[in-house]
């Protein structure tokens, strides 16, 4: 039996209550469609919990001063090809006292199809942001994709995916590990994003590292066994890219290529 509706009803309970905070039991979860964890609500996993998805769906949409921690998420489904944990900028996360928070995360794909997305931060719409959300502490396997940062340029006005930080990201298995699709500036811009201390490990299966475009992201850690990985490069910054950096020793910078202007690889 599903449990989705039991876990969105204690959601929604939480959302016009005092108490805020809905922490999950020590057991497997089946989620066969996708959870909104609604503004002001923090979903809490314990530590021998686990959420098994099946289906294809994005399986958490957080909004806007919503917050996941001790999430252990496994995609039991080979035909997954979605979203794991999502933010829409349509919700306008805009202000640094929010209290937005993902930490303390395992998002697993056992399925061995390296399908779907792990962490998806979206703005496509007149004003629509994501900045200063902080994500800690996560760890990623098994996808064709383990970030994704995407701003589309919208019909008028400005969309952007700003100033969030992704520290102590440990990645493995994925095709590619971190993909940042924007303009280089405004009116779609991806900008001044941190990737701290981050772990790599990739597989056979890996294609690309980083692609990157916007400007001012910053990505520093250890990438792991890179003569498994026949497809060169392994970081590419897009041509609608400037001023950002990559600084990992171990990445030769022969198997890096700079599309755009003013980039680094350190």
């Amino acid at each position: 039996m599903s449990d989705s509706s039991v876990i969105q009803s204690l959601i929604d309970a939480a959302s016009v209550n005092l108490n805020k905070v809905v922490t999950l039991e020590n057991r497997d979860y089946l989620l066969t469609s996708g959870i909104i964890i609604k503004q002001g609500v923090k979903l809490v996993g314990g530590y021998n919990t686990r959420l098994v998805v099946q289906g294809n769906f994005r399986v958490f949409e957080l909004q806007k001063d919503a917050s996941l921690e001790g999430a252990y998420i496994a995609i039991d489904d080979p035909n997954f090809n979605s979203y794991v944990i999502y933010l829409d900028g349509k919700y306008k996360y805009y202000n640094i006292w929010e209290r937005t928070i993902i930490r303390n995360c395992n998002i697993i794909n056992w399925t061995g199809t390296n399908k779907g997305t792990a962490i998806q931060l979206y703005s496509n719409g007149t004003e629509y942001g994501i900045t200063f959300i902080d994500f800690e502490n996560i760890r990623i396997s098994g996808f064709q994709t383990g970030v994704r940062l995407q701003a589309v340029k919208p019909a008028s006005g400005k969309s952007w995916v700003n100033g969030n930080r992704f520290i102590n990201f440990s990645m493995e298995d994925c095709i590619n590990m971190v993909t940042i699709t924007s303009g280089e500036s405004v009116p779609n811009e991806c900008t001044g994003n941190i990737f701290s201390n981050m772990q790599i490990q990739p597989s056979t299966k890996t294609t690309k590292l980083f692609t990157i475009s916007g400007q001012y992201n910053r990505l520093d850690g250890m990438a792991w066994d890179l003569n498994i990985i026949s497809t060169n490069p392994l970081v590419e910054f897009v041509a609608a890219s400037s001023y950002n950096t990559v600084k990992f020793r171990s990445i030769p910078a022969s198997r890096t290529i700079d599309r755009g202007r003013f980039n680094s690889k350190e």
